[in-house]
């Protein structure tokens, strides 16, 4: 069967290549369009196969994408006119137009681009490797996100499960569908695969953005470059966290947005509806975005009299969207669960939001919450973030950090108020979580230069600045409005750095003007800037992903020696032995009934084992009692405290030392139990 899905899985990569080849203009416009067709077909055959009861079936996903892939292509021939684009022509004359580029550039210009280029070389053989070499192991997908999925293919359907952990019911279920479509293709490493695709979408669709805006290529390639080596976008491309997929998804949706700006035509329209369906419906986080994406729209559609010429169009193809790609991904469960509706209860229950969000904060709470967060994120990003993930690099970045501690201390910015998860310092010290980069160098020393300068020029006389400028002036005021926002929508937490790479779409396209204008610029000063900055970029990058503490490439255990299941527990060492003689005692293909600990505490995902053929069943829901064990039931893990011990139970680990994390280690212990026939 799994050569039959193999072979169905072919034939929908050669469909979503003629879908994509019928409506593309270009390289770069056609990787885009490849993408959104693979998760526009992928994603609501999950939704489909879980009413059918058919997640777990291979087969019936490469029949549900096939049928789709073909309606697909019978929609875009009747809104678009046929190209006739030619991949392979495009990747016969990729070399000559790199080699134009670069015969092109000044020495400056190839300095730059060879250091770039060189480093971005490195980063993904590097990545790439991580990528193969690796396991899922980060702490929300031990706990929820992969859980998640573990029992979706576990049931067959994506049914409300009342799991130990509240994202595994609140969270969309969007991302799983195309998770689980990469298990049956590549097992435990295809959690993974939207996640790497979703890594070069993102520097793709910034290189998009900017051609749209520059039409220059040489601009739009250093932009693709540098977009490929931002530090957070590296830590996040070998992760199966949720949110450089929503960064992938922006990134086509504002692309989208630009094509209309150039070409108003029906199918550009038609594509916005349809990303900003799929957008939406990932996760609630768009509405934090929602601001700056809107201003972006009036930019580039809405203020265009052709799209009132073609409302009807994108009306109904974004209602279709919606209900395809939105409505159905959990939305209207989480509602009904909170018994309100409002934003925090479209994301998580009542007691969450109560901890992550503001909606219960007093007005100068608010205020004193956005103030806080304006100076410890601002921060934050004045890290030298990669480099110093190495233990020189950390020395150095101590120093540089300096004079920032000295005048931001004066603001009173450290402690435990308003902050979730870790308290805010100055140090922002690596703690339990891993790393969670910022931009660097990239940050501070490009986009914040540019950013100051576009908000000058726009201060002095907006009407003056040439097309260009002012495209990427409306950008620099989406990220600010995007960084407000995020500012205010919750307290502060130090794993939010994932988030900004959101707001790195609106800021990697500005990038741009470093080619058409700081490239050209021959004095000393600018030669010994640039080529100095490009070379902390490329040594910042290295690091990022050599010194990956998730991911360990030195020391005595690595990705090299150690195995998966010392990997995937490397955030909690301590519950190895645990899990490893939970392996041993437990049959492959055992039914476990699971008494854990709730709220993000105990890692369940290693408990299906390697070849997850074990059946776990939750019986600790969520700030719920402990339900009755199953009568189906052969074997009982549970930790210390969740369920009395018997005697005969086996005592699986004992934590003698605390890790440095908000929750205590668990004491795990076994009970063989006799199954009711």
């Amino acid at each position: 069967m799994y050569l039959l899905f193999i072979v169905l899985f072919l034939v929908f990569l050669w469909q979503i290549h003629r879908n994509t080849s019928y409506i593309s203009e270009s390289l770069n416009d056609y990787l885009i369009k490849f993408f959104v067709g693979l998760v526009s077909c992928i994603i609501p055959t999950g939704f489909l196969l879980s009413e059918l009861n058919q997640i777990s079936h291979a087969v019936s996903w490469g029949i549900g994408v096939n049928t789709l892939a073909f309606l697909f292509y019978f929609f875009f021939t009747k809104i678009s006119e046929n190209h006739q684009y030619s991949l392979i022509n495009s990747l016969k004359t990729l070399p000559k137009n790199l080699s134009d580029i670069w015969q092109e550039q000044s020495f400056l210009g190839k300095s730059v681009f060879g250091i770039l280029g060189t480093g971005l070389l490195i980063v993904s053989i590097l990545n790439l490797g991580m990528f193969f070499l690796t396991y899922p192991n980060e702490w929300d997908s031990m706990t929820g996100h992969l859980v998640k999925c573990a029992l979706y293919l576990q049931n067959g359907n994506m049914n409300r499960l009342q799991g130990t952990t509240w994202t595994i019911d609140f969270y969309p279920n969007s991302l799983p569908t195309l998770q689980m479509f990469g298990f049956h293709l590549f097992g435990e490493q295809g959690f993974k695969v939207i996640h790497y695709l979703s890594y070069w979408l993102f520097a793709i669709s910034a290189y998009g953005i900017a051609f749209r805006i520059t039409q220059n290529k040489a601009a739009s390639l250093l932009v693709f470059v540098l977009s490929a080596l931002l530090p957070t976008a590296l830590v996040q491309a070998t992760t199966t966290e949720t949110d450089i997929v929503l960064s992938a998804y922006l990134g086509c949706l504002t692309y989208f947005m630009f094509s209309f700006k150039a070409n108003p035509s029906r199918l550009n329209v038609s594509l916005i509806a349809l990303m900003a369906g799929i957008w939406i419906g990932h996760k609630v986080t768009f509405l934090l975005i929602a601001p700056a994406a809107v201003v972006v729209a009036f930019h580039t559609v809405l203020l265009k009299k052709q799209f009132y010429q073609q409302i009807k169009v994108f009306i109904i193809v974004f209602v279709a969207a919606i209900s395809i790609y939105a409505l159905p991904t959990g939305y209207i469960g989480n509602i009904r669960e909170s018994k309100k509706f409002s934003l925090g209860s479209l994301s998580a229950p009542e007691m969450v939001m109560r901890w992550h969000g503001i909606e219960h904060y007093t007005g100068k709470e608010k205020i004193k919450n956005l103030v806080f967060n304006v100076g410890r994120y601002s921060s934050d990003f004045l890290n030298m973030d990669g480099l110093r993930s190495s233990p020189m690099g950390k020395e150095l970045n101590d120093i540089v950090r300096y004079w920032p501690n000295k005048i931001l201390s004066k603001l009173n910015l450290e402690g435990e108020h308003f902050t979730v998860v870790s308290y805010f310092s100055f140090e922002h010290p690596v703690r339990f979580y891993l790393e969670r980069p910022f931009w660097g160098f990239i940050g501070f020393g490009l986009i914040l230069p540019i950013m100051l300068i576009l908000g000058w020029k726009v201060l002095r006389s907006f009407k003056k600045l040439n097309n260009v400028e002012k495209s990427l002036s409306v950008l620099a005021f989406a990220a600010t409005l995007h960084f407000l926002s995020l500012c205010y929508s919750a307290p502060y937490d130090p794993i939010k750095a994932r988030y900004f790479l959101n707001m790195a779409v609106w800021c990697m396209p500005m990038l741009s003007l470093v080619s058409l204008s700081w490239l050209q610029k021959k004095t000393t000063f600018n030669k010994v800037f640039l080529i100095t900055i490009s070379l902390f970029i490329v040594i910042s990058a290295i690091p990022t992903i050599l010194f990956m503490r998730i991911h360990p490439v030195f020391g005595e255990k690595n990705i090299f020696n150690a195995n998966r299941l010392e990997l995937i527990t490397i955030a909690r060492p301590n519950v190895y032995e645990a899990y490893k003689k939970f392996d041993e005692l437990v049959p492959k293909d055992a039914i476990v009934a699971l008494g854990t600990q709730q709220e993000h505490e105990d890692f369940e995902y290693p408990l299906w084992g390697a070849d997850f053929q074990r059946k776990l069943i939750p019986i600790h829901p969520f700030r719920s009692a402990v339900k009755p064990i199953p009568a189906e039931a052969q074997y009982l893990f549970y930790s210390k405290g969740v369920i009395p011990y018997q005697e005969g139970d086996i005592q699986l680990n004992s934590i003698n030392s605390k890790s440095d994390i908000p929750v205590n280690d668990s004491e795990f212990y076994l009970r063989k139990l006799t199954p009711t026939p």
